[in-house]
């Protein structure tokens, strides 16, 4: 029983130590490229290296970092090219999992879906609510894996959150920008509309406008990534 409650905490202890990494990729707390100290990053932890070494590999596997043999993790490069794809990828997804969704999930999902986003645009912020565009990027994420889930299809559910994942940072900026600001609250409005008459093919050119990254918002985007990534040491 002793050794039983030991691997117990042996997980939980490594899961943790993955999520707190995770969260530190995300938000590209490694810089773009950056080699991966190892010591250091257990050390800040106040961990091993071996739970360390877990949530690298976990994360490499997932796109967040890259292993080079011999030399080790290196953090993920941003480029606009990379930014594009991620978004190209997503866009892709959530069509599919509009169409199943409109076709499979019932009006008391739809309702209870569309609420999350109309129920936070009933508040709109203070001008200087710098917090609020943080808190819509999330309210955004999780409107658009709820559509995911009712559509049920486990497998796409599973690829949409790990691109959210890999795209949290590149959404928050793109959601900064007043003119998308104002886009994305008229396209999740048409949006809902659609997904309410289960209108599948209109719901899927709507998720192709609302997603999709021309290749000069994706310079933007990135220009904007690494401003704050450098200038924020």
């Amino acid at each position: 029983m002793v050794i039983a409650k030991k691997k117990i905490r042996s997980a939980d202890s490594v899961e943790k130590v993955y999520e707190k990494v995770k969260l530190l990729a995300i938000d590209y707390q490694f810089r773009p490229g950056e080699r991966v100290n190892e010591v250091e990053l257990a050390a800040e932890l106040g961990v091993s290296r071996t739970p360390v070494r877990e949530a690298l590999n976990r994360l490499a596997q997932e796109g967040f970092m890259n292993f080079v043999p011999n030399r080790g993790f290196y953090s993920r490069d941003l480029t606009p090219d990379g930014v594009r794809e991620l978004y190209e990828v997503r866009m892709v997804i959530e069509q599919s999992t509009f169409r199943f969704a409109c076709l499979r999930a019932s009006d008391e999902d739809i309702a209870r879906t569309t609420a999350i986003w109309e129920n936070v645009t009933l508040h709109p912020p203070e001008l200087q609510d710098a917090d609020y565009w943080a808190r819509i990027a999330q309210v955004d994420e999780l409107f658009h894996m709820e559509i995911a889930r009712i559509a049920r299809n486990t497998r796409l559910y599973e690829m949409l959150e790990s691109l959210n994942s890999l795209s949290r940072f590149f959404r928050r900026i793109d959601l900064e920008a007043p003119v998308r600001r104002n886009n994305a609250y008229d396209e999740h409005v048409e949006i809902i509309a659609a997904l309410r008459a289960r209108d599948i093919n209109k719901g899927v050119r709507l998720m192709e406008q609302h997603i999709s990254l021309s290749s000069e918002h994706a310079v933007a985007v990135t220009k904007e990534g690494l401003a704050r990534i450098y200038l924020s040491l």
